[in-house]
């Protein structure tokens, strides 16, 4: 994805998705610290206190050309992220696998954005070779889950008590999706 696409929600409201670039830095930041607050954040890897990664590194992974980050901006408020990363780009045997994350505010999830996302996701894998998609969910991000399934990918896995939230232990599925056969 090189230039930015609109794209209308199942709301009706018309969103601008694009590559993340630098001035994003601070947008994307107030964006991240919004997500941590919300219930969806315990099903992610992002949690109230993390620290934010600061503006080089952040740059430098939206920038690099082994992978995608996006963002999708309701005027100039971002309201949820995608990414691919390719996982041993120089590899030449494991160099087609790629890793993937979503994240999206609690208010635009269910209009449709996740879905968009991985399409726009498996466009840039299919053009940049990737073989196979990869990611990894918690099991009670039912929703999640949910639009992985329907777009395709398929539950290889699970990683149990990885995470210990709220008083028990969370597992999580690992998920693949096959580009090519």
């Amino acid at each position: 994805m090189k230039r930015a696409v609109k794209f209308k929600l199942k709301n009706g409201r018309v969103v601008t998705i694009r590559p993340l670039r630098a001035d994003d830095y601070d947008a994307v930041m107030r964006y991240m610290k919004e997500f941590r607050k919300g219930p969806s954040a315990k099903w992610t890897w992002q949690y109230p206190e993390r620290p934010l990664p600061p503006k080089e590194r952040a740059v430098k992974d939206w920038t690099n050309e082994n992978g995608l980050f996006i963002g999708a901006f309701d005027g100039d408020r971002v309201i949820g992220t995608a990414n691919i990363t390719k996982k041993m780009p120089d590899h030449p045997w494991s160099g087609r696998v790629a890793v993937t994350g979503t994240t999206i505010l609690e208010k635009y999830t269910s209009m449709g954005l996740g879905t968009k996302f991985k399409q726009i996701v498996g466009k840039w894998a299919t053009e940049h070779n990737v073989h196979k998609l990869q990611t990894e969910v918690r099991h009670k991000n039912t929703r999640s889950l949910g639009n992985l399934l329907k777009q395709g990918y398929e539950i290889v896995g699970i990683l149990h008590d990885t995470a210990f939230i709220d008083g028990e232990w969370h597992h999580e599925y690992i998920l693949e999706k096959i580009l090519e056969k």
